[in-house]
């Protein structure tokens, strides 16, 4: 619920309480105007946290349009999201869409790398293109005066990239760079292992960025392929936050991605996702020596839920409640009380598909035993014991409570727009969202819990001196040298 940072600090599931910030928290009593007439081509909610409404439009070639006017500066940030991440990856070829991101910037039909770096610059916004797990995202901010210019070369790169064979060449050889330096820092290193023990060939079974194995086997016409099959019109979502108006937003849409066509009949389809694993794993144990450093990295856990899931804002109450802040049972219990970690926390990537539950930490090797040990049965009295209603209640005021604060730029609420539409949220979330917190009762966050937590089925990832961590290796663990 993405954040992304060595094992995604930020918790999963926390991705729907938006992004951090401060705004005004003064109680909403809003005066909203009416909705947008039948013959607008918008429908439209209100948005009482920011005193606004958010408007929603579909292009006839399947592009989403969503617009949330705050003209509190001439300023607007705008998202094009493309439903193109590294879930869609060819098996076997891990860093596709990653690499096609990358090379978005490096020329189009019409405009050469250097052109486009000179024509960013002049309107003196920011343009950047990155692949995350469920999406390829180009953000851009810019004046209101400079919006169309910046927004025509981000339409550009979108629509007509060309994928020059030198530039690819040299992306590929920064890409291998990088994953070369991430096998001497233990979180990549617990991370990748742990999703892929967990999902294999699945859709996040994989880093975005792939891995040597993976990119060494990626070829440009992986990429060309690539980008015919996944970046359609039908599979675009556009949002804009900031000074402008819904109408003038759809159209500068129109104005250019109006001509992009739709997939026709013959047209290579998109990649057919696999099935995240339905049951759960054996419990299992990774060992990996890394005689050099003095701490262990752990991250243990199981398959999760999608964001979608009816249980999930139970579950984020859960979450919050055992090891989703610094006042969690993790965190008090393990850290404050008995000092034996730098860190830990736990979390739910709760994205399209049903990504993990986990927990996660730091250690003096020699304490890794024991912080294992722990922070199990603090796992296992979560999913056996009542919680309390002061406990309930006391997490669901601190989470509608930050719920203002989340929304206090235009980039945050650019990206915010887009979370929404891509996972089929609805333009009723900002009140839908709160109203579903609220709801949340001790009985629904032990069934949560009781569902959700597994700790006879934790898939675990010691990344550290293994023989200073006191564990020992038995017949079903992998040791890594």
């Amino acid at each position: 619920m993405k954040p992304e940072n060595p094992i995604r600090l930020s918790i999963a599931l926390a991705a729907a309480l938006f992004f951090s910030g401060c705004a005004d928290t003064t109680p909403a009593t809003v005066s909203t105007p009416a909705p947008a007439p039948p013959s607008s081509p918008f429908e439209s909610r209100d948005v009482p946290v920011i005193h606004s409404h958010v408007y929603r439009a579909t292009l006839p070639n399947g592009v989403v349009v969503v617009v949330l006017p705050r003209p509190v500066v001439p300023v607007v940030s705008f998202r094009i999201g493309i439903l193109a991440g590294s879930s869609r990856d060819p098996i076997g070829k891990g860093g596709v869409a990653d690499l096609t991101a990358s090379l978005l910037n490096r020329g189009t039909t019409t405009r050469d790398a250097l052109t486009l770096f000179r024509e960013i610059d002049e309107t003196g916004g920011s343009l950047e293109a990155a692949a995350g797990r469920d999406m390829t995202t180009v953000s851009g901010k810019v004046l209101t005066s400079d919006l169309p210019s910046l927004f025509g070369v981000a339409a550009d790169m979108v629509m007509n990239p060309v994928f020059p064979e030198k530039e690819f060449q040299h992306n590929l050889l920064q890409a291998r760079a990088g994953l070369m330096d991430e096998k001497d820092h233990a979180g990549p290193v617990a991370r990748n292992l742990f999703y892929k023990t967990l999902y294999g060939n699945g859709p996040y079974g994989h880093p975005s960025s792939g891995t040597l194995h993976s990119v060494s086997r990626i070829t440009l016409q992986d990429i060309r392929t690539f980008y015919q099959t996944e970046y359609r019109p039908e599979r675009t979502i556009i949002t804009f936050a900031g000074d402008i108006t819904p109408e003038k937003a759809l159209e500068l849409v129109k104005s250019v991605f109006g001509s992009w066509k739709p997939a026709t009949p013959g047209s290579p389809r998109p990649m057919t996702v696999h099935n995240t694993p339905a049951s759960l794993p054996s419990g299992q144990t990774i060992l990996v020596n890394r005689p050099q450093f003095a701490q262990a990295m752990v991250m243990m856990g199981t398959p999760g839920i999608r964001r979608n899931d009816p249980s999930f804002y139970s579950a984020l109450v859960m979450n919050e409640i055992l090891g989703g802040t610094t006042t969690s049972r993790l965190n008090h219990v393990v850290r404050q009380k008995n000092g034996l970690v730098y860190y830990i926390y736990s979390g739910f990537d709760a994205e399209r598909h049903a990504g993990p539950f986990f927990v996660v930490f730091q250690t003096f090797a020699p304490n890794t035993k024991k912080v294992l040990a722990l922070s199990q049965k603090l796992l296992g009295d979560m999913k056996t014991k009542p919680v309390t209603t002061r406990e309930v209640e006391t997490t669901r005021n601190n989470i509608l409570g930050q719920f203002p604060f989340r929304v206090d730029t235009d980039d945050r609420i650019a990206s915010l727009l887009l979370y929404i539409e891509a996972y089929d949220l609805g333009l009723g979330y900002f009140t839908d969202y709160p109203d579903s917190i609220r709801k949340v009762t001790p009985e629904s966050v032990e069934k949560a819990a009781s569902t959700l937590l597994h700790p006879g089925h934790l898939v675990t990832v010691v990344v550290g001196p293994i023989p200073k961590t006191g564990l020992r290796p038995n017949g079903k663990d992998i040791v890594v040298e």
